[in-house]
């Protein structure tokens, strides 16, 4: 089991995570930004995911039938046989004790897709009670750069002041939102898309109505109207994530009845317009690698892809 002092210091784990990010941020963003965004991040997975058996109980809880005592869940510092090392842990896919994976949370330099045979062994050896069926890691590389894996949640960045300066609809607007009175209709249309298509419950999910109120509390939720009626529901929430600083998309919903006519590719900016944040911070946000329409969405209101989930089966 990882000790605290096998433990690498956060430091190195920073500095490798910046030499690995997109050279779309480490051009846009200012390096005391992407650093202190990073430290943020990685200081969870390495002083929390690595080191606190409260935390870790909580998963041994939810996956009792692996056997294994709680402090099994925390997060190692592995040793590669290339003479790199990766902070990984044992990991469910949306909490569900059926999908057992190894997630990398850190490493010690950029992985690489020749990287592939020793971070698949350290799987196996290490998380073997877990049985687990892949391994998650994230990198700057695009789609398609790792042979023979499946790619998950891309992370798809624009600066808030690029997307403002992108024209839309005199008859697209929105509106700040103190309530959530539109939650029954919002939930319904969430419904409708998965019993037509069952694979859009993995893309996306309906957002909670209380985390929404607090959205709205904060000036955070939007309607979104056409020609002044009630069209769709944008939201974000302030967030620090791979290097990048600003805020994460939480909704970008436009109703079934206003698709299709080339609307989605607007929203992004909209929501950039209405969002009380620095035009050199960034909107961000995780779409996943099948949900081509927002991912094309997103990138035709010029937020670029700088990386993502690469999933390695085991």
């Amino acid at each position: 089991m990882t000790l605290e002092s096998e433990l690498p210091a956060l430091d190195s784990l920073v500095l490798a995570a910046d030499a690995s990010l997109h050279p779309w941020v480490r051009e846009h963003v200012p390096e005391t930004v992407r650093r202190a965004a990073l430290e943020e991040e990685l200081g969870f997975w390495l002083n929390t995911a690595a080191q606190d058996l409260e935390y870790a109980t909580s998963y041994a809880q939810a996956a009792p039938q692996s056997g294994e005592p709680p402090e099994a869940y925390l997060d190692r510092w592995l040793p590669l046989p290339n003479g790199a090392h990766i902070l990984a842990g044992p990991r469910y896919l949306g909490r569900d004790p059926d999908l057992p994976f190894v997630g990398v949370s850190a490493s010690d330099r950029p992985l690489r897709p020749s990287d592939r045979a020793a971070l698949t062994a350290a799987a196996r050896t290490s998380f073997e009670a877990f049985r687990p069926g892949f391994m998650l890691l994230t990198t700057a590389d695009p789609i398609g750069a790792w042979p023979d894996a499946g790619s998950e949640l891309r992370q798809v960045v624009g600066l808030l002041g690029d997307l403002r300066a992108h024209p839309t609809p005199p008859s697209l607007t929105t509106r700040p939102r103190a309530d959530t009175d539109f939650y029954g209709r919002y939930r319904e249309i969430h419904e409708a898309q998965v019993k037509a298509d069952p694979r859009h419950a993995r893309h996306t999910r309906c957002e909670d109505e209380e985390d929404l109120k607090e959205l709205a509390a904060s000036g955070l939720l939007y309607d979104v109207l056409l020609n002044g009626t009630w069209a769709g529901i944008l939201a974000a929430e302030p967030d620090s994530r791979r290097g990048v600083k600003g805020a994460t998309v939480v909704e970008l919903l436009l109703a079934p009845e206003h698709r299709g006519r080339g609307f989605g590719k607007h929203l992004s900016p909209l929501l950039a317009k209405s969002l009380p944040f620095a035009d050199d911070e960034c909107l961000m946000g995780t779409i996943h690698a099948d949900n081509a329409p927002a991912y094309h969405a997103a990138l035709a209101a010029g937020r670029h892809d700088v990386g993502g989930e690469v999933r390695l089966p085991l």
